[in-house]
């Protein structure tokens, strides 16, 4: 070996920091002050940040909704044929454009949010009955947050809404900022996961007063059992409304061609014209017409009600709506365990540079 690759090695070899136990044993016994103070600083930040949040409640709904498809045996003979030649045609000719996996869509949107809001609830920390957007309010403007908030507030939101009224468009659906910050306080409030291996819908709410959280995900559930009801059966529906119209109206001809025909025997009991007979046979044959179709447009409503029925949904409810005993979060214990281990890391790296920078300026000192 060469001199030149020796002293390379040995520069190399005194390059090297050896770390043993007894030095991480030593460099912990000497900070061990500051941890302590860094942990206590930790305990008590994490402390503040978790007694600052307030409780928050938890209640959950469980419901089997119905899945109407029409599929094989929708399309009459093909269905058998492609049966026999082992073709599933189960996935084709759905009924349903909106899925059981699009119901949580629904508690997503706007529309959802907006009738929510206006949904009283019953607030015991408030003691007071009052819409969903009051309570809200009143929550956040209690809150040291919320009291922060409305000192830099301002009148902003009165200059908003003044612009707004005169963009106000027919057919768009307009929001304010304050109503747009509750419509997020409601999306993010409520939560609806379907699964699809079991067929179970789950609507979770989540608010910091427990009966409101079971009004809430009550009402949650009652908006969507509606709107798929709604959906399923308005076409049926209109179709009954219609049918009722012309069946009042085929009934109020058909007893005024009764009440005629009848008015007109009645006149003529002892006549033995042949002009009297052909308008007794005119004024029968109107009045059997108007019978007949007042006959087949009460089958046709009678028809379009059972429709109707058979097109209802049908949401099983497996978990009832309670109102929560123990809050769900915040998980206070956890918050200031991970507030003391923070501290303490960011203690022992600030020691740790402290004292690398101490060798550091000790060997610059060794080697001038």
């Amino acid at each position: 070996m060469s001199i030149t690759e020796t002293s390379r090695k040995k520069d190399a070899e005194e390059g090297e920091i050896e770390i043993r136990l007894s030095d991480i044993t030593e460099f912990l016994k000497n900070s061990r002050r500051r941890i302590l103070i860094g942990a206590l600083i930790g305990l008590l930040i994490g402390a503040l940040y978790a007694f600052s949040k307030p409780n928050i409640y938890t209640a959950q709904v469980t419901v089997m909704p119905e899945f109407q498809a029409r599929g094989a045996n929708g399309l009459g003979g093909l269905g058998s044929l492609a049966g026999l030649a082992g073709i599933s045609l189960d996935n084709m000719n759905s009924v349903d454009a909106i899925r059981p996996d699009l119901y949580p869509n629904i508690l997503q949107s706007i529309p959802f949010a907006l009738n929510l809001l206006n949904h009283p609830v019953y607030s015991l920390e408030l003691k007071a009955k009052m819409p969903l957007k009051e309570y809200i309010g009143r929550v956040g403007s209690n809150s040291f947050i919320g009291k922060l908030m409305s000192l830099f507030a301002g009148n902003k939101e009165e200059k908003n809404d003044g612009k707004n009224k005169l963009k106000n468009f027919e057919d768009a659906l307009q929001v304010t900022k304050e109503e747009d910050a509750l419509i997020k306080s409601v999306q993010a409030s409520v939560l609806g996961m379907y699964d699809k291996k079991t067929g179970i819908l789950t609507i979770t709410a989540t608010e910091r007063d427990p009966m409101v959280v079971a009004t809430i995900s009550r009402a949650s559930l009652n908006y969507l059992t509606n709107y798929i009801i709604t959906y399923r059966t308005e076409k049926a529906s209109k179709q009954v409304a219609f049918l009722e119209d012309r069946v009042k109206e085929a009934k109020s001809r058909y007893q005024s061609a009764e009440y005629t025909l009848s008015t007109y025997r009645d006149r003529n009991r002892n006549l033995f014209l042949n002009t009297a007979k052909i308008d007794e046979q005119r004024l029968q044959a109107d009045y059997l017409l108007e019978q007949s179709v007042y006959n087949e447009l009460s089958k046709q409503l009678e028809q379009a009600k059972i429709k109707v029925q058979e097109e209802t949904p049908i949401f099983k409810i497996l978990e009832p709506p309670t109102v929560p005993l123990r809050k769900t979060g915040p998980k206070r214990t956890f918050i200031m365990l991970g507030s003391i281990v923070i501290g303490v890391v960011i203690s022992i790296m600030v020691a740790l540079v402290r004292d690398i920078r101490l060798i550091a300026k000790s060997k610059s000192l060794q080697s001038a």
